[in-house]
């Protein structure tokens, strides 16, 4: 609100605030906010600065400052754009919308017993005992004080309900007295009989009785209003609290971010029955704040003076008299000015001469400058050409890195990718890149393509004609059609040997000029593309030793179960022996039916020997790598069945997975029964008698999880990180191989084999792939459970 005017030191503070204002500005991260400063508390100062803190606290890229200010400085610092935001009342901020384009973002909130309230009134008080007064009109001829008449919340607010009632304050009451203090002063006057009513805010009569500061029944009401569930005592209808306003240079989307964080700002739990500092909340409407200025005919709905002659010769006699002696001087400088403008003339005819020589001096200086300006525009076009050379190389650069050191994108996947990052790079329509012939047949194969290019076949013979020219690794072009001036070429070398050829096309290679740093790039692209095919090379004649070393080893440890193995066979063919002479005796007998049920039986041992020696057959044997879904359940259980006699020679009981149905994984079903038949026996090797061995099936979200565990002594410590190493044995007579072999097949399954000490013993665990009828399976017994 308006106060009178400010004392000498307030107008020294706002001199040196404006001094100080612009170097605050260049703190960029400090949000100012200006508090209008009436009389406040430290209550009030205590909930400004919580303001700012949670405001700095919920929105850290910006520093908020709460700063006290007086009506003028407020406002002179508004008009300066010193602040960034600002706390006012309602009465200010009606005035600032009309000259400043302010708006409010959140109102304060105040809080009697349980519920918020936004908005506040006046009240009208007198001595509890003046049963004289009771309506507006018993005021006429009394004694009012108030604070001060530019108070909004309180004698604006009970001025306007004296207009109203028809009252007019300074011709109906005995005395109006505005104490320029607090409303505290006020309500104390009155209980002294200094004054016969006083205006004050509503809420200052709960607020004194709720800290025992008021003695009840003392003080009541004049005109009491009943507005909907506003609980507290006042005289004049409701006007919106204050509010915090955004300035017309602040930007809007931090001013949203304010507003969203003071309505988020946790509520004040302060006890008693009133508080004044309870929140923040939306920003309230003020229509009727400008109904009351636009009544009482305040800013910014004062009236215009009405200007006369008359008034201004009362109001400025002295000033218009020096006005016109001083009109009086000017004509007749004027005149002195005439005579001497003649003198001018004939300067100005010799100072035309001088303009003419200038002139022509000026225009010789001009094209000289002009020269200077072109070879200065030039050497600018050539540092920015540089510039954007360096700039898409580096970029290119970094995306060759990033294709390299992407773990998870297969060979080609970064071939394809590089390919297409060098196309984009040199600006071509399409780029192939053709393996070099290896036999006397002269045929290129195409490798990776990119882009597009209708007549490719036409591209094809045209390279072959020209295998000679591929042997070394410069950069060629070519003349003939259909490649002249749309083709250029490079030479990937492996081993140290033309291996490939990179080919871009595009219809401006005529004018094509490689820099520098693009011939490194392109040498680089080149070189990686090279040590790409060498390592898939490498990699490829990697899967072709561990087959072989894979079926070595599945011959060793046929060879280490071939005891077994023997008794496991030799039972069944005793049996069917044993049967089959049983049938030739009972021929005698002439009884059929004895004769069938021991053929019958004599035909299930050979058929039991028989498919042992198939499941060790199939074991050993060995071939391409395969990729495809089987059941899991039913490969352990061929491994668990050719592994049950060499259990019970150890003494060893095997537990089968206690999951019940099939899960369906994706590998090579060959490979995984070498894993899983090398880890069981390791785990029948570290049993005693009368030990364990389970394996363990648990389906993931897109993995089997498989666990072989053991009731042996465990791994020792120092051999936990040497178990997968390749000739590395506990056992004397061990070839080392075997963890390794089924780490590596493992790896290739696209998992990790992993050891670990339980309790009982030791624990291996891998993970497969489900195939989609897997996971299919799994989300269904999910649902189901």
């Amino acid at each position: 609100m308006l106060q009178s005017p400010f004392p000498l030191r307030i107008s020294i503070g706002l001199f040196v605030i404006t001094l100080l204002m612009p170097l605050s500005a260049v703190r960029a991260n400090i949000v100012d906010i200006g508090v209008l400063n009436l009389r406040h508390t430290e209550a009030d100062k205590a909930f400004w600065a919580k303001t700012a803190q949670w405001l700095s606290k919920e929105i850290p890229s910006h520093q908020f400052v709460i700063k006290p200010m007086g009506p003028e400085c407020l406002t002179h610092a508004i008009n300066k754009q010193q602040l960034d935001f600002a706390i006012t009342n309602p009465s200010q901020i009606v005035a600032l919308e009309k000259t400043e384009d302010v708006h409010p973002i959140a109102t304060l909130q105040t809080r009697y017993e349980t519920r918020p309230y936004s908005h506040f009134g006046a009240a009208l008080i007198t001595r509890a005992d003046r049963n004289d007064l009771k309506r507006l009109s018993d005021l006429k001829g009394q004694s009012v004080m108030a604070v001060s008449p530019s108070e909004f919340g309180g004698y604006q607010m009970i001025w306007r309900e004296l207009q109203l009632a028809g009252i007019a304050p300074k011709k109906d009451f005995f005395n109006l007295l505005f104490t320029n203090g607090s409303q505290e002063a006020i309500i104390r006057a009155i209980i002294n009989e200094e004054a016969d009513i006083g205006i004050i805010r509503s809420g200052l009569i709960e607020s004194l009785l709720d800290q025992n500061q008021l003695p009840a029944n003392q003080i009541k009401v004049i005109h009491p209003q009943h507005t909907g569930p506003y609980p507290l005592l006042h005289s004049s209808i409701l006007y919106p609290e204050w509010s915090m306003i955004r300035l017309a240079h602040t930007d809007i989307a931090l001013a949203r971010q304010v507003s969203r964080t003071l309505q988020a700002m946790p509520k004040s739990t302060a006890p008693g029955t009133y508080n004044p500092h309870y929140g923040w909340t939306r920003a309230e409407d003020f229509t009727t704040v400008h109904g009351l200025l636009r009544a009482l005919k305040l800013p910014p709905y004062e009236p215009s003076k009405q200007i006369s002659l008359k008034a201004i010769l009362q109001e400025h006699g002295l000033a218009v008299g020096l006005i016109v002696v001083l009109i009086l001087m000017l004509s007749a400088f004027s005149a002195r000015m005439s005579r001497i403008n003649r003198k001018l003339a004939v300067s100005q005819s010799e100072l035309a001469k001088h303009r003419d020589n200038l002139e022509k001096e000026v225009a010789e200086r001009t094209v000289e400058l002009s020269q200077v300006n072109q070879a200065l525009e030039q050497d600018i076009e050539a540092r920015e050409k540089a510039e954007d050379t360096l700039r898409r190389s580096r970029a290119a650069l970094q995306g060759v890195y990033e294709i390299s050191v992407d773990t998870r994108l297969p060979q080609s996947e970064k071939l394809l990718r590089l390919i297409q990052l060098a196309r984009r790079h040199f600006r071509m329509d399409a780029a192939f890149l053709y393996k070099l012939p290896d036999g006397p047949h002269p045929a290129l194969s195409l490798c990776v393509s990119d882009g597009d290019m209708p007549e490719e076949s036409k591209l094809k013979q045209c390279l072959e004609s020209h295998l000679s020219e591929f042997k070394s690794q410069a950069i060629l072009q070519f003349s003939d059609t259909p490649c002249a001036g749309q083709v250029v070429t490079f030479t990937v070398q492996v081993n140290g040997q033309p291996h490939c050829v990179l080919v871009f096309v595009g219809q401006n290679i005529a004018q094509w000029q490689l820099t520098e740093v693009d011939e490194e790039l392109l040498r680089l692209i080149t070189q990686w593309i090279g040590s790409s095919i060498e390592r898939q090379d490498i990699e490829t004649e990697h899967d072709k030793y561990r087959t072989q070393l894979g079926k070595v080893t599945r011959l060793f440890t046929v060879g280490e179960m071939a005891s077994g193995l023997a008794h496991e066979i030799n039972q069944p063919l005793t049996a069917a022996t044993n049967y089959i002479s049983g049938s030739l005796r009972r021929l005698d007998d002439s009884q059929p039916s004895h004769l069938k049920t021991g053929l019958t039986r004599s035909l299930e041992s050979l058929d039991r020997a028989t498919n042992i020696i198939r499941r060790l057959r199939e074991f050993v044997q060995t071939g391409a790598r395969r990729q495809e879904a089987f059941q899991l359940n039913a490969t352990l259980k061929r491994v668990l069945s050719l592994l049950d006699s060499e259990a019970k020679q150890h003494a060893v009981t095997l537990i089968p997975p206690s999951l019940q149905g099939d899960v369906c994984v994706v590998g090579d079903p060959v490979q995984i029964e070498q894993v899983l038949l090398n880890l069981i026996r390791n785990a029948i090797d570290a049993c005693d008698e009368s030990g364990c061995v389970s394996v363990d099936i648990h389906p993931q979200t897109d993995t089997a999880r498989i666990l072989v565990s053991d009731t042996g002594p465990g791994i020792p410590e120092k051999e936990l990180p040497h178990v997968f190493d390749a000739f590395h044995s506990s056992k004397s007579d061990g070839m080392g191989l075997g963890l390794a072999i089924c780490r590596s097949i493992v790896e290739a399954h696209h998992g990790q084999l992993h050891v670990c000490n339980t309790h009982e013993g030791a624990q291996f665990m891998f993970e497969l792939p489900l195939c989609e009828a897997g996971k299919a399976h799994k989300n269904t017994s999910e649902e189901n459970a």
